[in-house]
């Protein structure tokens, strides 16, 4: 199947002369391997560096799209994807590089027509550190949680689970491929988490309800500077508190199951009712942003209610049954690992990121 590789950017011409090398590299690789066709399109989100000049001199073969002005992350996935031209769309962060065969593991999922995405296996910038996977998602507390990775597990794996087509909570957006015409029909990524989190998340569930499925593919390998983008460009503060507010945002348009929202509104009113114990302001400035959406919040609940094929519930159970009956193993830290896998190489390191945010996600 044809692919459109999709890269949103901004300011980030020093990232992309380091990772779009490998990127192109796995297109060609990829063209070769499966004599289909390729594309590599970078959206650039209105940077004040160089990009605009430097990536047309430097990577002929790319196609630039441009942005007038920064309008966020989403946004800038979904300008991509608009003028991606072929059936499977590869989103990549611009501080992501690629194994040469990172597509041609990742594309046979499409043979499935009811995959709508395919997250990747991602390593530490050096490739020492695994940092993401299947995503382990579960509903406790009133709130999705979805921070611990899992990856195959080499000590239970048969033969025959090589060929086991491993389910994932939601597909991170930073290294995942997507079928375009799914996409479409989901409108793309959320603008409403803008300028960012959550919003691989939101499409993934929207996805899962639509009667689809997510894939975890350990054989498609990339390599992450975690927040090189967004950590360099906002303070902690500011991006612990859109984290939150679009996790609320998330909750309340996509929740629906009667049982579901009721278990959601008494662990949110636990939570503002305790928070302040402990100084933490973050939930009540997240809280009162995400209120202020609320009529928006409102119109896209109707819609994806209506659209929507399977129940919270239902998707609860079908993640669960599979997390309990697959050769997985989950990580919850980095100690975890290297106490069970001595001096392993490229050893899981538990939650993404490291965030209070992040943090935050697992208490709740």
């Amino acid at each position: 199947m044809d692919v459109s590789v999709v890269i949103p950017t901004w300011n980030g011409i020093a990232l992309l002369r380091e990772t779009l090398p490998s990127v192109c590299e796995a297109a060609e690789f990829y063209r070769r391997e499966s004599h289909s066709r390729t594309e590599i399109l970078v959206v650039d989100d209105g940077s004040e560096d160089e990009t605009r000049d430097v990536l047309p001199a430097e990577f002929p073969q790319v196609r630039l799209i441009e942005s007038p002005s920064n309008r966020g992350f989403a946004r800038a996935c979904n300008l991509g994807f608009e003028h991606a031209g072929f059936p499977l769309v590869a989103l990549l962060n611009n501080d992501v590089k690629v194994e040469p065969d990172y597509l041609l593991h990742q594309a046979p999922h499409f043979q499935d027509p009811e995959v709508l995405a395919v997250t990747a296996r991602v390593f530490s910038w050096d490739g020492d550190e695994f940092t993401a996977g299947g995503r382990f998602g579960r509903f406790r507390r009133g709130f999705w949680s979805v921070y611990l990775n899992y990856d195959v597990d080499p000590h239970s794996a048969r033969a025959e689970d090589q060929q086991r087509r491993w389910l994932s909570a939601y597909a991170v957006g930073g290294f995942a491929t997507y079928d375009r015409r799914k996409l479409r029909e989901l409108g793309g990524f959320n603008t409403l988490l803008a300028p960012f989190h959550w919003e691989d998340v939101d499409l993934s569930y929207r996805g899962w309800k639509r009667g689809w499925k997510i894939h975890y593919e350990p054989g498609s390998v990339a390599y992450h500077r975690i927040s090189a983008t967004i950590g360099s460009r906002f303070r902690p503060r500011k991006v612990e508190t859109v984290a939150v507010r679009n996790r609320l945002l998330f909750h309340w348009i996509n929740l629906h199951s009667t049982s579901y929202w009721i278990r959601h509104l008494a662990g949110l009113a636990g939570l503002l009712l305790t928070r302040f114990l402990v100084l933490d302001g973050t939930l009540y400035r997240s809280f009162l942003g995400a209120l202020s959406r609320i009529s928006e919040v409102r119109r896209m609940r109707r819609r994806e209610r209506d659209r929507a094929r399977r129940s919270d519930a239902e998707i609860s159970r079908l993640l669960d049954t599979f997390y309990r009956t697959a050769p997985i193993r989950v990580y919850r830290s980095s100690r975890q690992v290297r106490a069970e896998h001595p001096g392993l190489e490229r050893t899981p390191a538990g939650e993404a990121g490291s965030s209070r945010a992040g943090r935050f996600g697992c208490m709740i």
